[in-house]
Parts: C-alpha cells; sequence; structure tokens
C-alpha cells in the first residue's frame, strides 16, 4: 500500500506544475464554498438572535382603525387569557434628541414599562431598567441603546448625564438611567441610518393615561401561537366589525425570513459549488493528458503482467489524490480565512464540522468521478498497440 502511494505520488510529481494548478483550482473552490456556507450560516444566526432580542419571538397587537384605540381595558382583556404570560403596552414615536455635545439626533423612543424587560429581551450593558416606581411617578428617565449613547455623548458611560428630548412640541429634559444593547448592532452596520436608535422611557412620562401603540405578548411556549392569536382576537374584537384589533405572530414571520435566508444560502453555496464541477473537469482534463503521456508506460506495466484492474486503480488514485490535497488546502485556507475576518470584524463567524465533511466528500467524490474515464481509457490500452504508440 505503501509503495503505491510513493508511485502515485511520483508520478503526479514528475509534473509539478500541473500538478499545482489542478490542486490549486480545486482548493479555491472549496475555500469559496466554505467561506459562502460560513457568512450564510452566520448571518442567519445573527438575524435570527437580531428578531429575538428585538421581541419577535412573541405577538404583538395593534389598532388599525380610526377612532378604536389600545388602552389599559384591552390590556385587562389580555391579561385574562390564561395562554398569555406577559402583556407590555409601549408607545412608539420618532423624535429628536439632543446633548450639550451634538446635535439634534433623530431616533424612535419607545414609551414602555417594567414588563417590557420581559418580553423584548434586553441586554443590560450599564445602570438599571425602567421599574414600577418611575411608571407610578412619571419620571423623566430614560435607557439608551449603545449607538445612540456613543452619538450624543461619545461614550457609553453617561449614567447620571442629561439629554433633551421633543415631546409633544416642548423639549422635556430626561436623565440617563440604563445603557442597553437591543442587539441590532449588526442590523445597525447594515442598514445604517435607515435603521434608527431607540430611546426607551416610561410611557407615563409622555401622559399618565396614553393610548398605546401597541401590546407585546409574551405567550406560554407550551400554547399555540395560532391558538393565541384567535383567543386574542375574539376576546379585543368581539362583536365589532372588520376586526379593528390586529395580531400579528412575529415568530412566524421570523421563521419566513429565516427560510428565505437559507434559500439565499442554498444559492449562494449551490454557486460556489459550480467552481468545484469546473475543477472536477480540470482534473478529468488533467488525468486525459496523463494517459496520453503514458501509454508507453502502460504498455510496457501490462505486458510484465498487469492488470486492467492494476491500470484503472493507479489511475484512480491519482485523481483521488489530487480530490484530497485540493480539498484539505481548501478547507485550511477557509479556516484560516474565516478566523482572520472573525478577529478583526470582531465576529463569531466560524466553520462548521458539517461543512467540511460535506466538502471533502463532495470533492473526494467528484474528483474520483472524474477520473474514471480516463482510467477506464487507460485500463483499456492493449500491450502492444500501446508499446508501438
Amino acid at each position: 500500500m505503501q509503495s503505491k502511494i510513493k508511485y502515485t505520488l511520483k508520478c503526479l510529481l514528475d509534473n509539478k506544475l500541473r500538478f499545482f494548478l489542478t490542486v490549486l483550482s480545486l482548493a479555491v473552490g472549496v475555500t469559496s464554498v466554505l467561506i459562502i456556507n460560513s457568512v450564510s450560516e452566520f448571518g442567519v444566526a445573527s438575524v435570527s438572535n437580531e428578531l429575538d432580542s428585538l421581541g419577535m419571538n412573541g405577538l404583538i397587537v395593534t389598532s388599525e382603525t380610526d377612532g378604536i384605540t389600545l388602552t389599559d381595558n384591552e390590556a385587562a382583556k389580555l391579561n385574562s387569557i390564561a395562554e398569555i404570560e406577559q402583556v407590555a403596552p409601549v408607545t412608539v414615536n420618532t423624535s429628536k434628541v439632543y446633548s450639550k455635545n451634538s446635535e439634534n439626533v433623530s431616533t424612535m423612543v419607545w414609551g414602555i414599562d417594567e414588563r417590557a424587560e420581559e418580553v423584548v429581551n434586553f441586554e443590560l450593558v450599564g445602570g438599571r431598567f425602567i421599574n414600577k416606581g418611575d411608571i407610578k411617578s412619571n419620571s423623566k428617565v430614560c435607557m439608551l441603546d449603545k449607538s445612540l449613547a456613543l452619538e450624543l455623548f461619545g461614550r457609553e458611560n453617561i449614567i447620571g448625564s442629561k439629554l433633551d428630548l421633543l415631546c409633544n412640541s416642548t423639549v422635556e429634559s430626561f436623565e440617563v438611567v440604563g445603557i442597553v444593547k437591543t442587539g441590532k448592532g449588526i442590523m445597525q452596520s447594515l442598514m445604517g441610518s435607515y435603521f434608527p436608535s431607540f430611546l426607551y422611557a416610561p410611557y407615563t412620562a409622555f401622559g399618565s393615561s396614553p393610548d398605546y401603540s401597541q401590546f407585546f405578548l409574551k405567550i406560554d411556549p407550551n400554547s399555540s401561537a395560532d391558538a393565541v392569536t384567535d383567543l386574542v382576537k375574539k376576546e379585543l374584537n368581539g362583536t365589532l366589525e372588520n376586526e379593528p384589533y390586529v395580531v400579528t405572530d412575529l415568530a412566524s414571520q421570523k421563521g419566513v425570513l429565516e427560510n428565505m435566508l437559507n434559500i439565499v444560502t442554498t444559492i449562494l453555496t449551490v454557486i460556489g459549488a459550480i467552481s468545484l464541477l469546473v475543477s472536477g473537469i480540470s482534473i478529468m482534463n488533467i488525468m486525459l493528458i496523463s494517459v496520453n503521456e503514458r501509454v508507453k508506460e502502460i504498455g510496457i506495466k501490462k505486458s510484465i503482467g498487469a492488470t486492467s484492474r492494476d491500470i484503472l486503480l493507479d489511475f484512480l488514485n491519482e485523481s483521488l489524490i489530487i480530490s484530497v490535497t485540493g480539498t484539505l488546502i481548501g478547507v485550511v485556507t477557509s479556516v484560516i480565512i474565516i478566523k482572520a475576518a472573525a478577529a478583526v470584524l470582531g465576529y463569531n463567524i466560524a466553520v462548521s464540522a458539517s461543512s467540511i465533511i460535506f466538502s471533502v466528500a463532495l470533492t473526494t467524490l467528484l474528483g474520483v468521478s472524474f477520473g474514471i474515464y480516463p482510467a477506464l481509457k487507460a485500463s483499456k490500452f492493449k500491450p502492444v498497440e500501446a508499446l508501438r504508440r
């Protein structure tokens, strides 16, 4: 076995440049497939986490009919549904915010209460959350996301700092009590100014009894989202015509988005895999050239007792070694590139073991498959005819 491998390597290295270029083409194909697959998997996982952190794992209730509003009365009705664990009312507006260190900045202002923490999955970076005391006392306090804190003050450590917020045509002073990371950092970098900064304040700071913009609902994990949606619609709409209260299953929307991203990932992977197909064709081409160059060698081997099977296996071994060598170089290269990119960008990107196994299996299969025809051609030479050529 060892002598077979040495012989195969000697045959391949007789033309080092040709062997190197063939291996290189295969390595480039493997590298591209693994990088595309790794980045796509990272993107799907990141977007999923982003949506979860923004409350995309429950239900949301809105009113889209003039004259029909969401109030504490509707909140009480929802709290009476056993399958709903938490109801978090919110108000949503866009406004201008100011600080001594910056000009006005457009931001999305969320009026929330202490229950929002359990529904939206905030990650506290510093300070504290909005609490019941803030709600009862109509406190002018707020939490900022990290990007808004940096934009207004140039740093994250701003607990206790003051800022001015445009509220109902008047400017009110708010104290910063917390800095949160809502998980939208990657989305912010991808979408830039189109994705707003967030500011969170007690909804009572904007009026003692507001009409809410929407309710975030956290449902029992053991309950069906569709069933709870029907219960909510029945409880709120009752006999009202046109069902003015709209219930959106954000988890299903998240699933649709993830499916779309998975389709994009598959398409990109297939496009990358085309380069592997091209590499397979190049292996066949190189092996055919090798067969034509070694016709006399084949004739000599057959004349001293080598069988057609021996010749077939010799050339298949060459195809296999080219495939394995190119694949291993591609895997190592892709891992190095991905790790370097992760270190520079600060993201947790990695090449999955399943992707590596798939790439190794696919390229090995391609290499052997495209090597079969040249190997069969070599094995069918008759000794006398081969020696004459």
